[in-house]
């Protein structure tokens, strides 16, 4: 098309040194646009080609966080053929335009999850219900999320280690995470496989918030510390050149030659197969371009779908609570709890305050929005080439004084003349009464900025379960916020909040004339009261897209756990799960590092594992 354009004639065309110019300009442009969600950057598709019957060595289901590094890993040694299957496409261009994250849910790249009706929690929301988006597309949900990379507390993974699992402390997870972030390309070149985007957001907001953390006894710190996670940082972005670097992009699409490695996409896993007599997993069946196929695996299949999808299809193969199942009429291969342990960073969204002075110079225009635009498409940077000051993430402890977090601040700052920000946050999770209420109290075109409250260490679980034996059937999400016993993930999220405020009447807020937001709701108690911050709390708190623990990792006597330490399906052979779902208890920050470190170490133990069995056989 660009050829077209440069070739076209039209009457009065532009001649001349400068016009020549001007349109090698617009075809660059051209160019780049063309080069978002582009397939070359990724595997062909090879599910046209699958047949009924075809054998692989190993299957992997699933090519988001975990599933891509985990195929990366185990098609290293050219050995064993691996397919990954992706019941979703491949990405869209706007997923690759880091600042547009906040347009993907609810669209094709997302699974549209919806959680059940809940009685103490989403009550702004008509239906009492909430959005959870999880990615459907290559790449997983590193495809749709916010792209900050945190590993997570070096006390995070004592404690998985604590609870029995062996070889998970931090000495061995910080070891993981090393060589994953350093794996190279194949070929004489050797490009890294992830790029992390270090940035500080310009906005002079940010500047304010550090001060007034410091002034709460917060320091800044350059990055994320294991040891002292205590503090305010800019989180590192899985950015590539300007644009964003999924899991899948990364680690299959930089080694997309390799002959053992096939992928396919649009490919929905219904079913793993199990022989019931031995007990072992053959195999799964799958749904690619209307026609259904059983594909075998000749060493393993692995389960890398996710915290929702996982335990969906082990129940529909037949591994679950045996009970559940027998209600459903599917028959019980292996009783185990599935679905159980659900945990998730509830995050309390509403506290904004607006700022009677001092950011005017911070308005944005439309030419402002032209410029941004064009200094990505020509350059991939500027504006669309991060998310702003969101990446400003302050961990602190609102309770015991430990040097571990137990509340994440976000920050979302919206210009005056813009509602790029918070409204569109919310937009997406159906706050639509309050929605209209934050945009009245933002119209006079003061600089707003919304704090969120995310709770890192929630004692609340929930669970999922299947809502029939159709795979195309979404399961049922109770997501089971604030059900814990004594109330103290409501308590914890409201001693976040009086940070906040403490943080407001910081000498570097007062400056600016700061107003607290005052929803228009809970109206019947004293503002800022304790009962009212929990009326509104109870209202406004929701996902931060972190769901994990429902194939719970344990040692063989922990009856509530689903796989083994080497992620091995409890009394099935062949089959293990390597994503979030495994988590015992959730990590202290974003989960989408931690899901690929899982996918990485699942890798390593099934080589070690495989080659140890061959090395025996020829004993």
């Amino acid at each position: 098309m660009s050829d077209q354009i440069l070739d076209a004639t039209c009457p009065n065309n532009l001649q001349g040194s400068t016009a020549q110019l001007f349109l090698f300009l617009v075809n660059h442009l051209l160019l780049a646009k063309c080069d978002l969600g582009s397939p070359g950057h990724y595997p062909r598709d090879h599910g046209p080609l699958l047949e009924d019957g075809d054998e692989f060595d190993f299957i992997v289901v699933g090519g988001g966080s975990a599933g891509s590094v985990l195929a990366n890993r185990l098609t290293s040694n050219g050995k064993w053929s691996v397919l990954v299957l992706e019941a979703g496409g491949y990405p869209s261009s706007i997923s690759d335009i880091p600042l547009l994250a906040t347009e993907l849910a609810n669209t094709n790249e997302d699974w549209q999850f919806v959680t059940e009706p809940s009685e103490k929690a989403f009550l702004a929301d008509e239906h009492r219900r909430s959005i959870w988006p999880r990615g459907r597309a290559l790449g997983g949900s590193s495809t749709i999320n916010y792209m900050m990379y945190t590993r997570g507390n070096k006390r995070d993974f004592e404690r998985w280690a604590e609870l029995g699992n062996s070889g998970w402390d931090w000495n061995n997870i910080e070891k993981s995470y090393e060589e994953m972030e350093n794996l190279v390309s194949d070929g004489e070149q050797k490009e890294k496989l992830l790029s992390l985007y270090e940035y500080e957001s310009g906005e002079p907001v940010v500047d304010v918030i550090k001060q007034a953390a410091g002034y709460l006894g917060y320091p800044s710190v350059r990055r994320e510390d294991p040891h002292n996670p205590l503090g305010y940082y800019s989180a590192p972005l899985t950015v590539g050149k300007g644009t964003r670097l999924n899991a899948a992009k990364a680690y299959l699409g930089k080694v997309k030659h390799r002959e053992n490695l096939f992928v396919a996409v649009d490919a929905l896993v219904t079913k793993v197969a199990i022989d019931n007599e031995t007990k072992t997993a053959t195999g799964v069946a799958v749904e690619i371009n209307k026609r259904s196929l059983n594909l075998r695996a000749r060493k393993e299949v692995i389960l890398s779908a996710g915290a929702i999808s996982s335990p969906q299809l082990l129940m529909l193969s037949g591994i679950g609570p045996k009970n559940h199942l027998d209600s459903l009429g599917i028959q019980a291969v292996e009783n185990l709890p599935v679905g159980e342990n659900l945990q998730d960073h509830m995050s309390f969204r509403g506290f904004a305050v607006k700022f009677g002075r001092g950011f005017e110079d911070s308005a944005r225009t439309d030419k402002n929005l032209l410029d941004d635009a064009y200094e990505f498409f020509a350059h991939r940077r500027g504006a669309f080439s991060h998310i702003s000051s969101l990446n400003l993430a302050g961990f602190i402890n609102t309770r015991n004084g430990s040097v571990y977090p137990n509340i994440e601040v976000l920050h979302v700052s919206s210009h005056p003349g813009n509602d790029y920000a918070p409204i569109k946050v919310f937009r997406k999770l159906g706050f639509a009464s309050f929605l209209d209420s934050l945009g009245r109290f933002g119209s006079n075109g003061q600089h707003l900025l919304s704090l969120f409250v995310a709770l890192l260490k929630p004692r609340s679980r929930g669970r999922v379960t299947l809502k029939s034996t159709n795979p195309l059937d979404k399961p049922v999400i109770q997501a089971g916020y604030f059900t814990d016993e004594g109330d103290e993930d409501l308590e914890n999220i409201m001693e976040g909040v009086r940070y906040l405020e403490n943080l407001t009447e910081t000498p570097a807020f007062l400056r600016h004339d700061p107003e607290i937001f005052r929803p228009e709701f809970c109206a019947h108690f004293a503002f800022r009261s304790d009962e009212y911050w929990k009326c509104v709390i109870r209202r406004l708190t929701s996902t931060l897209f972190h769901p994990v623990g429902t194939c719970k990792m344990g040692p063989e006597a922990d009856e509530t756990s689903v796989v083994d330490p080497w992620l091995r399906v409890k009394g099935v052979r062949n089959l293990r799960i390597a994503d979030a779902a495994i988590m015992p208890e959730i990590v202290s920050s974003h989960t989408n590092a931690a899901s690929m470190m899982i996918g990485y170490r699942a890798g390593e133990m099934i080589i070690d594992d495989w080659s140890s069995r061959q090395r025996y056989s020829e004993l």
